[in-house]
């Protein structure tokens, strides 16, 4: 029988994506714990048969997901992040890579900016106050990361709800939770110490949307962004240099070749 052409060779496994499932796979099956030791970069190159650029592109990717955390001198160490983000499709693509990442970022730029003027022009006096309440929220947790960075989605999606265009509220919830794991490493690693500078960069969008001024929060909101890409863009882009435990299946042993 001649061979269909829906039924060509399905090429292998991305390098870079095979060890992040190696990875990943591992902290599960080790039932391994917020702030255990993982293996060193050199361990995990030796242990996984894999070249130092596609692991440190790996490293990169579950350090923005927030999977691993890198102490210099010290270590790297499982992290806090959630194991069911990283390992769904469209995640794992859209962090693969810098263009398919400045292609996310991008898009979301366009859909912030225009969700900001329509709640300048939308908004309900409720939404309004609802919005309030999530900067004050942002202000209160200036020295808690992690609340920060919670206090920080939920004000953006305020503001999405506000401009009372569903599809396009959609559009964000689903893209923000793709980003939400880049967000919180902007936050969390890099802006510890920077938190009031992020705070106020989101009152003057706030400030616009309550005195029904669109173009000033289509403005503000675009300030903000370009402010955030960059710290995402030192985030993703940042060097790991890790140490040190567990052994690792290599990717050419049997197992990994037959796809099981």
């Amino acid at each position: 029988m001649e061979r269909s052409r829906r039924l060509q060779p399905i090429p292998r496994t991305k390098l870079t994506e095979e060890i992040v499932r190696r990875l990943v796979n591992l902290i599960l099956e080790e039932r391994l714990q917020p702030g255990d030791k993982l293996p060193s970069e050199r361990e995990l190159i030796e242990q996984l048969s894999v070249g130092r650029s596609s692991l440190r592109e790996a490293l990169k990717i579950l350090s923005a997901t927030g999977l691993v955390q890198v102490s210099l001198g010290e270590g790297m160490f499982v992290g806090h992040g959630d194991l069911s983000l990283i390992v769904r499709p469209l995640v794992l693509g859209l962090l693969m890579g810098v263009q398919s990442r400045n292609e996310l970022i991008e898009t979301r730029r366009v859909l912030e900016v225009e969700l900001a003027g329509f709640a300048a022009e939308r908004a309900t006096a409720e939404e309004i106050e609802v919005i309030g309440g999530r900067l004050a929220a942002m202000k209160a947790s200036q020295t808690d990361p992690e609340r920060y960075s919670r206090a920080d989605l939920e004000f953006h999606l305020a503001i999405a709800k506000a401009a009372h265009n569903n599809l396009l509220y959609n559009l964000l919830t689903t893209l923000r939770e793709v980003l939400g794991a880049l967000i919180r490493t902007a936050v969390v690693t890099f802006d510890a110490n920077r938190m009031p500078q992020s705070f106020r960069v989101h009152v003057p969008i706030y400030d616009a949307i309550r005195a029904r001024n669109p173009k000033a929060a289509r403005s503000s909101m675009m300030a903000h962004l370009s402010r955030l890409e960059e710290r995402l863009g030192e985030a993703v882009a940042s060097t790991l240099e890790p140490r040190a435990r567990p052994r690792v299946q290599a990717l050419n042993s049997p197992d990994v070749r037959s796809g099981k």
